[in-house]
């Protein structure tokens, strides 16, 4: 008698999950994260609106829009008043359509397209540094202005009052107003926004022109300044990658257009600089073997860690030309990841499947991401090996010159004042030793370098003067003092004075003495 055994099917004794059916609650207290807590550097509130304003003029030049003026951005301050003034000549916003978009959270309708801003939050991350948040605009053909103000003050008050049971619907309709106002006095087409009453802060950094200045140099689509040697170059390469030109953003503190960080050296100190010598080009493959970055690695000596007072350092990741991040974004990827603070370049990651993330300090986490890290962290090595080679090249040229250094006093020395024959015969094998050290390093230089050239040429020419040095001596009493036993002790003990003595002429000086009290012995 055989026994049958019936597969039973597990999952069909399981309940089927079912749609819920309660009201989904959104609270007032996601305003708070939205409007204060995501962003970190209070800074990042330019960031936000500089890259609605871009979006705005790309999106004015994509459909042909003619523009009175340079498409850009303005940024005026008011410091009586606490006032900042962010105005753009980009597409604008219909008026039909402006209180809807403006009082949206999370529901822009960017997603999927080329522009930079997609998730509709950024727009409100001035509220949490101001007591009133407003938006102006008008398109081409409005007569009046629309206005949206959102008052910051009675948005905190309902959102500290307990009793307060409003969701955030509620709430956004209890604190922003609309209004039609005259057009006279602004432009024909345009886009605004207005914080009033800016909060204090450390070192007031909201209404701090040169830090406001700095931040916008390194992370919104500026252009290169005119006297970047390279601008062209590097603009002609970005552009045959599809990056959006740069957008011209004025700040009215007198100083002109801001422009990108980088210029042609490194100030390292009043007396230090370090020039700019080009620029190397990086292509980044993605998982598919597509492009997915492209960018610029600046070459220099390398001579150290970059000044953070500068704002220049640091391989920094761009999307859509505006920085994801900050200057330590690659730095985890680094052998050592100080040397990370010695770069300058820019990479723009340009693939749609690495976005950045919400606060905009790195990209989403996914596998793509992921990819482009492994293809950076072999940058980062390269990047390594040559600090530490241009490093050891430095250390070369530094023995180099102090040898040659000390064979030029000691030359000098002997042609400004009469010497006794054995303290030159002294110098004389004490340069031929430098020179013999010179040659070994510079043979350890690039073959056909600058320096190696430089350095050869200067060591025949140094060669031909040592050979006349003992020619030149004086003092045949001090020669008939020292003969005989007394000779090889004393000019080691001269030797030793001549070359370990903190300067050349401090071991001649105490030569000279030593001598003289020889010849007054004997």
């Amino acid at each position: 008698m055989s026994a049958v055994i019936a597969q039973i099917n597990i999952s069909s004794l399981l309940p089927k999950p079912k749609p819920i059916t309660e009201s989904v609650i959104v609270g007032k207290d996601i305003l708070e994260l939205l409007a204060g807590s995501m962003y970190v550097d209070p800074l990042n509130v330019y960031r936000e609106y500089i890259q609605n304003a871009a979006d705005a003029i790309d999106e004015a030049r994509d459909l042909g829009l003619l523009f009175d003026d340079t498409p850009g951005i303005k940024i005026s301050f008011d410091h009586a008043e606490r006032v900042i003034r962010i105005r753009d000549n980009g597409a604008s916003i219909p008026s039909k359509e402006f209180c809807q978009r403006l009082v949206a959270i999370g529901a822009s309708q960017k997603r999927g397209t080329k522009l930079r801003g997609f998730r509709g939050v950024g727009r409100l991350s001035g509220l949490g540094y101001c007591q009133e948040l407003v938006f102006r605009g008008r398109t081409d053909g409005d007569s009046k202005v629309t206005e949206i103000r959102w008052d910051g003050r009675a948005l905190r008050g309902k959102m500290r009052d307990q009793q307060y049971v409003g969701d955030l619907a509620t709430l956004v309709k209890d604190v922003v107003t609309e209004t039609r106002i005259s057009g006279d006095g602004f432009p024909a087409r345009f886009f605004e926004v207005e914080l009033r009453k800016i909060s204090r802060l450390r070192n007031d950094i909201l209404l701090n022109e040169e830090a406001v200045r700095s931040y916008i140099s390194q992370v919104a689509p500026v252009p290169f300044g005119d006297k970047f040697s390279l601008a062209k170059e590097i603009d002609c390469k970005l552009e045959l990658r599809g990056i959006r030109p740069p957008i011209c953003i004025e700040l009215d503190d007198g100083h002109g257009p801001i422009v990108h960080r980088v210029q042609n050296y490194i100030q390292f100190s009043d007396t230090v600089t370090d020039p700019i010598r080009g620029v190397e080009y990086v292509e980044l493959l993605g998982m598919d073997g597509e492009v997915c970055a492209f960018g610029w690695i600046a070459d220099h000596s390398y001579a150290g860690s970059i000044p953070k007072r500068l704002g220049l350092g640091g391989i920094r990741l761009r999307a859509g030309n505006i920085q994801v991040g900050d200057e330590k974004i690659l730095a985890s990827l680094f052998p050592e990841s100080r040397f990370s603070g010695w770069a300058i370049g820019d990479i723009h990651v340009i693939s749609p499947k690495i976005l950045p993330n919400g606060r905009r300090d790195d990209f989403e986490p996914t596998a793509s991401y992921a990819h482009l890290q492994s293809e950076l962290v072999l940058q980062a090595k390269k990047l390594t090996q040559r600090i530490r080679e241009r490093s050891a090249h430095r250390n070369q040229l530094r023995a180099v010159q102090q040898n040659l250094g000390a064979v030029d006093v000691w030359l000098k020395m002997a042609r400004d004042k009469p010497l006794p024959r054995i303290i030159l015969q002294i110098l004389q094998a004490l340069s031929q030793e430098r020179l013999d050290k010179v040659f070994k390093e510079t043979e350890r230089l690039a073959p056909d370098s600058e320096e190696s050239t430089a350095t050869h040429d200067r060591l025949k020419k140094l060669t031909v003067l040592i050979n006349t040095l003992s020619s030149q001596g004086k003092g045949e009493k001090i020669d008939s003092a020292i003969s005989g036993s007394l000779e090889k002790p004393i000019t080691a003990a001269l030797k030793t004075i001549l070359s370990s003595a903190k300067s050349p002429d401090a071991g001649i000086g105490l030569s000279l003495e030593v001598l003289a009290a020889i010849e007054m012995v004997s």
